[in-house]
Formats: C-alpha cells, sequence, structure tokens
C-alpha cells in the first residue's frame, strides 16, 4: 500500500512539473482567432459607419495584441486577486501603473522646447461674436426668416419673434470649431467673410434658419509659454506618462509570440 502511495505521489508531482513547465511556453503564444478579429472590425463598422482600411484593421489587431499582453502580465504580477474583473480593466491597470511612474518636473529649458514642438495646438484662434434670431425648419423656417429679415430692414429697434433656441440666442467670442460644432458647417460659412453690425441671412443650420448679427471678432494669435504654461506643463506630463508605457509595451512584445492567420498579418 506505501508503495502504491509513494508511486502516486511521484506522479502528481511529475504532472504538476509538467503543467509548470508547460504553461511557462504556453503562456507566452498569443492566439487570435479569425472569429474573434471579425467580430472586433464588425464591431468597428458599427461604430465608425464605414468599412475599415488595412491600417484600420491593423490599428485594430495591434489594439488587441497590446491589450492581451498587459492582460497577462496583470495576471503574473497577481493584479487578479485583488480585483477580478474583465481583461480590460486589467489592461487598464497596469498601463496606469506604469504611467505613475515617476516624471521629473521638466526645466523650463525643456518645457520650452516642447512648446515650440507643438505650437500649433496652443494657437488661440480667432473667435466670433454674435446674435441670432432662430426659425425651426418644421415650422417653414425659411419663409419666416426671410419675413423676419425683412420687418428689420425696415424696424430694426423691434425684433421679430422667433423660436427658441436650445444653445441661447447670443454667444461671445466662439471659434470656428465651436461654431461648427454648435450649428453645423452651412451655418459657419457666414464667418469666411464676415459683415459686422448688419443681420445677414436667411443662414442655414442643421436645425433651421437664422437671422444672424455679427457682433466683434477676436483675431487668432499665438501666445508666448508664459501664457499657457499650465496646459503645456500638462501635455507635456501625458506625453511623457504614453512614451512609459510606450516603452514598456515594446519591452514586453519581444517576449510573447503572437499566432494569427497570415492573411491579417498587415505589416506594410
Amino acid at each position: 500500500m506505501k508503495k502504491i502511495l509513494v508511486f502516486f505521489g511521484i506522479g502528481i508531482v511529475i504532472l504538476l512539473l509538467d503543467l509548470v513547465f508547460n504553461y511557462d511556453e504556453d503562456e507566452l503564444n498569443i492566439f487570435i482567432s479569425d472569429q474573434e478579429i471579425e467580430s472586433l472590425i464588425y464591431a468597428w463598422e458599427l461604430q465608425v459607419g464605414r468599412s475599415p482600411t488595412r491600417t484600420d484593421i491593423k490599428n485594430i489587431i495591434d489594439d488587441v495584441i497590446k491589450e492581451e499582453i498587459l492582460y497577462r502580465e496583470a495576471l503574473r504580477l497577481n493584479l487578479d486577486l485583488e480585483d477580478r474583473i474583465i481583461k480590460r480593466r486589467l489592461a487598464q491597470k497596469i498601463s496606469f501603473l506604469r504611467e505613475e511612474t515617476s516624471i521629473a518636473p521638466p526645466e523650463l529649458d525643456e518645457l520650452q522646447k516642447f512648446f515650440e514642438k507643438n505650437l500649433d495646438s496652443y494657437i488661440f484662434p480667432e473667435r466670433f461674436t454674435f446674435t441670432h434670431l432662430y426659425f425651426s425648419s418644421e415650422r417653414n423656417g425659411k419663409q419666416r426668416s426671410e419675413e423676419a429679415l425683412r420687418n428689420i430692414q425696415e424696424n430694426e429697434d423691434t425684433l421679430p419673434k422667433s423660436d427658441p433656441f436650445m444653445l441661447g440666442k447670443n454667444f461671445v467670442e466662439k471659434s470656428r470649431f465651436e461654431i461648427q460644432r454648435d450649428f453645423g458647417n452651412q451655418f459657419s460659412k457666414v464667418f469666411d467673410e464676415p459683415i459686422f453690425d448688419t443681420w445677414l441671412g436667411p443662414v442655414e443650420s442643421a436645425y433651421g434658419f437664422h437671422a444672424v448679427k455679427l457682433l466683434n471678432k477676436v483675431e487668432s494669435f499665438t501666445p508666448n509659454l508664459s501664457q499657457v504654461k499650465e496646459k503645456v506643463e500638462v501635455d507635456f506630463y501625458l506625453e511623457e506618462k504614453q512614451k512609459t508605457l510606450d516603452s514598456y509595451l515594446l519591452e514586453l512584445r519581444d517576449k510573447y509570440q503572437v499566432i494569427i492567420n497570415p492573411k491579417y498579418l498587415l505589416n506594410e
């Protein structure tokens, strides 16, 4: 009986050793099935509204690989013991840990170089102040806006009744981007060659028609570092954090063998 138990114990030890050694090898193999890739492509199409290009597909697959690598590294570090949730959350968790690596505060000359390299991001765009009267397209908006403009020409002191607009009537120092976002591209064309202190229209928007009066324009200007230093510092830290994470991923990537259908290997 004792001999049987001894042999049984030896067998268990051999089995455990086999599992341990095979686990390490398998853990470095990443298999991404066609079904998973096709599912992600389908989800991407639903979200974006078009079929992905080869570059888009490559980016989708790269994101899956990054997520899987970070997920496995998170498991290796036993992060799952503290928070048993989905792969993405674990990948985010280890990403946050790497991003929070201590980054030394930048010297002033270093911040200046970063500012100059990304100067376009800090230019203050031209901004417009204007008021408008809104006429809903569901209530014969074009005709009513034309009538309103005729009435204004006859008596500008008394503005005609218009429809309520969800974003308000008066807009102060709005950039062209903000105007396009709130009203649509068609509406923003009235600011291409602005005419001030005159009611213009009918101007069409994504919601209907408008009578528009431009009141003022603040010209675009390029600030110096002292004027935007806080924002530059935030952007600097964000970029450094991303560099830290990218470097960490690159280091880990060499440890893994990715197994994937050759037709999805878009390394061009």
